[in-house]
């Protein structure tokens, strides 16, 4: 049997703290231990694992996630579509992902009324959906920036495709990240890409990157970069 762990309970909560969150983490051990091979998507992964469960180094596989390379074929910069997200003058900070406390979606709308105050003519726009929505849009309220954050839901994909190309700027600040295939998304439509130091990310992005066609060789994939940081 093989078998694939893209992340762990104990990585998402940061511990095991109840008993459904052990059940969970005795299930993964136990579906480890049993497979004659364990597939991980990180090196980051790979030693989360052997940490956790004490894997021996060999039955683990490295196999890094991947994007589709045409996501892009036919679609340029869509200004009406950007128009229905901000105004023209506007300069877009994009996130795309689940709407949970691991990716860290808290931590960019806490750092928003900083950044308005150097940069007032930008949109924070926030593409998904998940348990955290009505918390994240409270937070937004009580900063007092609602007129500067648009939540545009779970996008379809090809719009999403659209929204990495309207951007000026995509952000990933989260907090525990397996992989990451949303920061090769951003890069590959060819802007800026900001995301923590935590994880798979540092494996993907290389820190103030700034040429525009390379091979990323730590994930073996094609990408365009534009200026890529780690904070």
């Amino acid at each position: 049997m093989t078998a694939t762990i893209h992340a762990t309970e104990s990585g998402r909560n940061s511990g095991i703290r109840d008993n459904t969150q052990r059940y969970i983490n005795d299930t993964e051990w136990m579906l480890t231990y049993e497979a004659t091979e364990v597939i991980v998507n990180s090196n980051y992964m790979k030693c989360e694992l052997q940490r956790l469960f004490g894997l021996p180094f060999e039955k683990i596989s490295v196999i890094p996630n991947g994007i589709n390379m045409n996501m892009y074929n036919g679609i340029e910069k869509d200004y009406d579509f950007r128009r229905s997200v901000a105004s023209d003058n506007e300069k877009i900070i994009m996130y795309a992902g689940r709407l949970v406390y691991e990716k860290g979606v808290q931590n960019l709308i806490s750092a928003a009324p900083k950044i308005l105050a150097g940069y007032h003519d930008t949109k924070f726009v926030i593409a998904g959906k998940g348990g955290m929505y009505e918390e994240l849009k409270a937070q937004v309220d009580y900063l007092g920036i609602g007129n500067k954050v648009y939540f545009t839901g779970q996008l379809p994909y090809k719009d999403l495709c659209k929204m990495y190309k309207s951007a000026d700027i995509a952000v990933f600040p989260s907090t525990y990240e397996p992989f990451g295939v949303v920061a090769i998304e951003a890069m590959y439509a060819g802007i800026p890409t900001i995301v923590s130091d935590v994880g798979g990310l540092n494996e993907i992005v290389e820190h103030r990157n700034r040429w525009n066609e390379i091979i990323c060789r730590k994930s073996k994939f094609n990408c365009r970069f534009s200026t890529c940081c780690i904070i």
